[in-house]
C-alpha cells in the first residue's frame, strides 16, 4: 500500500506597483479537494465514486466497496457503530471514537467520517481473508488509482452471483459446514461448492460445483433429489404459487461440473452454466 500527499492548497497573490502606493490583493482560494478522487476498481470493475465527498489519502468508502462485493451494512443505533459484512467477514466501525474491529479484534487504525460516508484506511480491507489491495505505482498515468480483489472474484463465484442475478433472486451463501449438516448435501464429493439458499418465503436455490475425482455422482443427484422433494413437500401447501419452480428444478452435470437450481428462467441459468463449463474447455 503507497500512501499519497493531499494535494497542496494553493495561493495566489496578485498585486500592482503604483506610484505612490502599493496596492496588494486579499489572498484567494483557487483550488481545494472537493469531492473523492480515489479511482477504485473492485474485481475487475470500477466502482462509481462522483457523489462521495473528500477524505484523507489511502481511505477507502467502507459501504460501497461492501456492497459492490455482494455484502450489507447495518447501523446499530443504540450502539451507535455500524457493521460491515464481506461474506464470513466483518468490519465494525463505533463511532463514538471511530475505532475498528475486524472479526472482533481491533485494529490500531481509525475511521474517518465524512457527510454520512465511512471511510476506513485501505489497510483494514487487507486484513480480511483473501483480499489484496493494490494501489498504482506513483509514476504511472492512473496514480491515486487502487485495485482490490476479493474471493468473490473467483470464476465459479461470479458464475453463482449471474444465475441468481439472470432470475431476480436472493438467497444467502451458505458455506460448507452448513451444506453438510443442515442440507445433507455429500461435500466431500466436490473439488469446490457454491451454494446460495434462500429464507424460508421461497424455494430458490443455486449450487454450482465441480465435482472431485472419482465423485459418487449418484450420492450427490440423490441428495439435490431428496432437498428438491422436501421443498415440493413445503410448497404444495405454503406459497404454492412457487411450487412450479420446484417441479422445473434443474440437476445438470457436464464435463465434471454440477448445477442444481430452483428458480425463475431456469432455462436462462441453464444456458449461463453451460457457458461457463465451455469457457473452462
Amino acid at each position: 500500500m503507497k500512501k499519497f500527499g493531499a494535494a497542496a492548497l494553493a495561493l495566489t497573490l496578485a498585486g500592482s506597483m503604483t506610484l505612490p502606493a502599493l496596492a496588494v490583493e486579499t489572498p484567494v482560494l483557487i483550488s481545494a479537494k472537493v469531492g473523492y478522487t480515489t479511482t477504485i476498481t473492485l474485481n475487475g470493475e470500477e466502482l462509481d465514486t462522483a457523489a462521495l465527498p473528500a477524505a484523507s489519502d489511502s481511505m477507502l468508502p467502507l459501504r460501497l466497496v461492501a456492497e459492490a462485493d455482494h455484502g450489507n451494512a447495518y447501523w446499530d443505533q443504540e450502539s451507535n457503530e455500524s457493521w460491515f459484512n464481506f461474506g464470513q467477514d466483518k468490519i465494525t466501525v463505533n463511532f463514538d471514537d471511530n475505532t475498528i474491529l475486524v472479526n472482533d479484534e481491533l485494529v490500531k487504525e481509525k475511521a474517518e467520517v465524512t457527510a454520512g460516508v465511512t471511510y476506513v484506511p485501505a489497510g483494514v480491507l487487507a486484513l480480511l481473508d483473501g483480499f489484496t489491495v493494490t494501489w498504482a505505482d506513483p509514476t504511472a498515468e492512473n496514480f491515486g488509482a487502487v485495485d482490490i480483489t476479493t474471493p468473490n472474484n473467483d470464476p465459479m463465484v461470479k458464475l453463482a452471483y449471474s444465475i441468481m442475478e439472470s432470475s431476480e433472486m436472493f438467497g444467502s451463501r451458505t458455506y460448507e459446514d452448513m451444506l453438510a449438516d443442515a442440507y445433507k448435501i455429500p461435500v466431500d464429493q466436490f473439488e469446490q461448492i457454491v451454494a446460495f439458499f434462500p429464507m424460508i418465503t421461497s424455494p430458490d436455490t443455486v449450487i454450482v460445483g465441480k465435482l472431485a475425482e472419482n465423485a459418487d455422482q449418484k450420492a450427490v443427484t440423490d441428495a439435490l433429489e431428496a432437498y428438491r422433494q422436501s421443498q415440493e413437500d413445503t410448497f404444495s401447501w405454503y406459497l404454492s404459487q412457487h411450487l412450479p419452480k420446484v417441479q422445473d428444478a434443474r440437476t445438470v452435470i457436464e464435463d465434471g461440473y454440477l448445477l442444481f437450481f430452483i428458480g425463475e428462467n431456469a432455462d436462462q441459468a441453464e444456458q449461463l452454466f453451460h457457458d461457463f463449463v465451455a469457457a473452462q474447455g
